[in-house]
């Protein structure tokens, strides 16, 4: 009798394993990476924030170039304090990737039915990871107008780590792909006395001053509203249905 039992308890437990593997397991694991995703992400945006505001020199980070009457006509990245923030970046989300390798999260076995009513019973499945090779870091600028003659130039990090997400039975690996703008710099070029909306209306704070701007007409509207050739007049007197 006895061994009927453990026998019975032992052929569930596999069959519960099988079912756990073969069923839950791609569930549990897509929830898995989107919550260490989630987690490092803001981790590592968190630390970095702190890093900029703390030690990086914003000021150095562009070098202007100026034509001869002392306008910017152009700009590049200082390439020393490049460097020098993005190896100090490096070492930053390494040592908060170390620090976070004694995370430990579960998730309830609920959640991969895919069930709002069951997401928060079951016993809760480990979770842990552990990175995979060293940070990638580039740092770079983007523009975009900012009004006339004005640009606003962002400075902004791109960072890239890999992780081995790792549940009982199962490993995978995640990807954390962050940006994180640290400076922000305004480009002021020459603004117009006058300038006109598409219709030919002055707009800004010298409007009222602004000369009237005659537009020229659009192509092909003189000749809009003429009546083909050979329709003249005196051809449509008759009916079409009546003999001349």
């Amino acid at each position: 009798m006895l061994l009927t039992i453990a026998l019975l308890l032992a052929f569930g437990t596999l069959n519960g394993y099988f079912y756990l593997e073969r069923e839950l397991q791609p569930p549990l694991m897509r929830i898995a990476q989107l919550k260490v995703k989630q987690i490092m992400t803001e981790a590592i945006n968190k630390a970095i924030t702190d890093q900029v505001a703390t030690g990086a020199k914003l000021e150095n980070l562009i070098e202007w170039k100026m034509d001869a009457s002392g306008k910017v006509s152009g700009f590049m990245m200082n390439y020393n304090e490049h460097m020098r923030i993005t190896a100090q970046t490096i070492q930053t989300v390494q040592h908060t990737l170390q620090e976070s390798e004694s995370f430990r999260e579960g998730v309830p076995i609920g959640q991969a039915l895919d069930s709002a009513l069951l997401a928060s019973f079951g016993p809760r499945v480990p979770i842990r990871f552990e990175p995979i090779g060293d940070a990638k870091v580039e740092l770079s600028t983007r523009q975009k107008d900012a009004g006339i003659n004005m640009i606003l130039v962002e400075v902004y990090m791109r960072i890239h780590t890999e992780l081995s997400v790792i549940i009982p039975f199962n490993a995978a690996s995640q990807t954390v792909d962050t940006e994180i703008p640290i400076s922000y710099l305004m480009v002021v070029g020459d603004v117009p006395m006058y300038y006109y909306d598409g219709k030919g209306k002055p707009i800004g704070d010298s409007a009222a001053a602004a000369p009237a701007l005659t537009l020229p007409p659009p192509s092909g509207g003189a000749d809009a509203g003429a009546a083909p050739p050979g329709n003249s007049a005196d051809q449509t007197e008759n009916d079409p249905g009546e003999s001349p």
